[in-house]
């Protein structure tokens, strides 16, 4: 079953859609109005234009090492943010991952969290990850937190690890193995898969 034939992994709060370069429009759209607490917590330091978005979404859209999800709300269809398995090692079965909520109005919803588990659904189920790793600042707590109610563990700490807005900060990594994630038994959420053509 090839990943870039997955159009939709169908949560309760929210639906994952592969980004492609279909949704240039709304992309282009979303990275140019997030809130500024989205774009310190994610580390932004680029200024995208409009032929940069484009581009990034041709290069991603071939690019085998990583799936690139939008996250929308079932309510609305609103476009809420994306989250990313990336880095994908396939015989090491190891990836990482990553997320953003866009506005600061949809925080502590249940999007992210919800959005992450799909995600990680979707890692573990579907393209055989044994281990999924990301990076939070030390001090997004409410992120950290959220992470650990997934399942994710603390692993350790890369000093000075981001220079962002002319001071460093550390890094927490954190991971989750495929057992961990299965012990929680988030796999009863319903999982729909469309297919293209």
């Amino acid at each position: 079953m090839s990943a870039n034939k997955i159009l939709k992994l169908d949560g309760e709060l929210v639906y994952l859609k592969k980004l492609d370069v279909e949704y240039a429009e709304e992309y282009w759209n979303i990275v140019n109005n997030c809130s500024t607490e989205a774009i310190v917590f994610t580390g932004t330091q680029q200024i995208f234009n409009k032929s940069d978005t484009e581009k990034y979404l041709e290069d991603i859209s071939q690019d085998r090492s990583r799936i690139d999800f939008l996250i929308l709300s079932k309510e609305s269809n609103k476009i809420l943010g994306e989250v990313v398995i990336n880095d994908i090692y396939r015989n090491n079965r190891s990836a990482n991952l990553r997320i953003v909520i866009n506005k600061k109005e949809d925080f502590n919803k249940g999007y992210g969290s919800e959005a992450i588990i799909l995600a990680l659904i979707y890692g573990f189920g579907m393209i055989n990850l044994h281990r999924v790793e990301l990076e939070a600042f030390s001090f997004n707590t409410r992120a950290i937190h959220v992470y650990e109610k997934i399942g994710f563990k603390k692993e350790g700490i890369r000093r000075d690890g981001w220079f962002f807005n002319n001071k460093y900060y550390d890094m927490v990594t954190m991971g989750i193995l495929e057992e961990e994630f299965r012990e929680k038994n988030y796999c009863s959420l319903n999982l729909i898969e469309e297919f293209e053509g």
